[in-house]
């Protein structure tokens, strides 16, 4: 079936299925409903495909690192590896749970891999992701600085606002 994504008015193929949502869930070791886990991963989603939607960048890609980019990390602190973690996580589903072609995959490693200290990346797609994780941060009492997002998209008072509310209603 073909996915209409309503956010960025495209159509894919869908990328979360529940076979990879299983394997993620699996291989997942900290609390699910903790500040990196599913709640984070679903909001990262919804800002990634807001942004994506004005940015171009490749909604299959935004989709997959945002349940992907934290799903290696082994505590809720400063975890210096969890990102590279991830992109091997990734290659190791790659024709069974994952279907990109090499040039987006590529791309979803680069995003999972460097989300973390990242501050510029050529492809939108890579900094679409990284800012969609960013504008997550009142989940742990940061307001998102704009001079930390790649995009004009997310860097845009409004779409830091509204991000910032969403992200922050976990914690009421």
């Amino acid at each position: 079936p073909v996915y209409h994504d309503p956010m960025s008015n495209r159509r894919h193929q869908p990328v979360l299925t529940r076979a990879l949502f299983a394997a993620i869930r699996e291989r997942y070791q900290l609390d699910w409903h903790g500040i990196h886990g599913v709640g984070h991963w679903a909001r990262v989603r919804v800002n990634g495909l807001r942004l994506a939607a004005r940015t171009g960048a490749d909604p299959r890609v935004v989709e997959l690192f945002a349940f992907l980019h934290d799903c290696c990390r082994l505590d809720d602190g400063y975890d210096r590896g969890h990102g590279w973690r991830a992109a091997r996580f990734a290659t190791s589903l790659l024709g069974t749970h994952i279907f990109l072609p090499d040039r987006e995959f590529d791309l979803l490693l680069q995003a999972c891999g460097g989300h973390t200290g990242g501050d510029g990346h050529p492809s939108v797609t890579v900094q679409t992701c990284w800012d969609a994780d960013r504008l997550d941060l009142g989940r742990v009492g940061i307001v998102p600085d704009p001079l930390r997002l790649c995009t004009a998209a997310a860097q845009d008072r409004g779409m830091i606002e509204w991000a910032y509310r969403r992200s922050i209603r976990r914690l009421l």
